[in-house]
């Protein structure tokens, strides 16, 4: 009876296991066989949330950005603001180091010189 009752726990256990996988959603295709195959799809919680989409978004918003101040408060006053940050403590470090001028910013800065002032 001990054999019989593992075994079946052991059933119950992968039962459980499917219907906990099928619980978030799950795709059914025919075979070419005729057999219907039902697999389960990945749950959210498992599925990465940062796309390369997203990616190049923030790198676009993050130039807009620095280009938009460039512009608004003046190239030399931008440097200067970078340069105080950057003898800050690490964190104000690191924000001088994001926050400083490269080509993209400073073209895009240049172009939005006109509309700003």
């Amino acid at each position: 009876m001990g054999k019989q009752h593992r075994e079946f726990n052991a059933r119950l256990r992968r039962l459980e296991d499917k219907h906990e996988a099928m619980s978030s959603g799950y795709s059914a295709h025919v075979g070419s066989d005729g057999l219907i195959m039902v697999k389960p799809r990945r749950s959210r919680a498992s599925r990465s949330r940062v796309t390369p989409r997203a990616v190049v978004f923030l790198f676009c918003s993050v130039f807009l950005f620095k280009g938009f101040l460039m512009a608004s408060l003046g190239f030399a006053s931008y440097d200067a603001r970078v340069a105080e940050l950057s003898r800050g403590i690490a964190v104000e470090r690191a924000g001088a180091f994001v926050m400083q001028a490269e080509p993209i910013s400073v073209l895009i800065g240049q172009k939005l010189r006109p509309y700003v002032h």
